[in-house]
């Protein structure tokens, strides 16, 4: 937790997390990996922007808008 919290502090726009391990908080029959967004806000901290897992393509739009599903970066 300690990278979003520096990364936030430095003023960089978006971070992704990845879980590929179950992890707690997971939601029943969601499949791994799991893919978290987050964009930092007028605030000065990050906010979930999507929390998409395998199986489920989505369309981010920042810093760029590309689609993704998260069972493809783990090939």
């Amino acid at each position: 937790m300690v990278k979003p919290l520096m990364y936030a502090e430095a003023g960089i726009p978006n971070y992704w997390g990845i879980e590929i391990n179950s992890f707690k908080g997971r939601l029943p029959g969601e499949g791994l990996p799991v893919l978290f967004a987050y964009i930092r806000g007028d605030d000065g901290e990050y906010q979930l922007t999507h929390r998409v897992a395998a199986g489920t393509a989505a369309t981010l739009h920042s810093p760029f808008e590309f689609t993704v599903d998260p069972a493809t970066l783990m090939r």
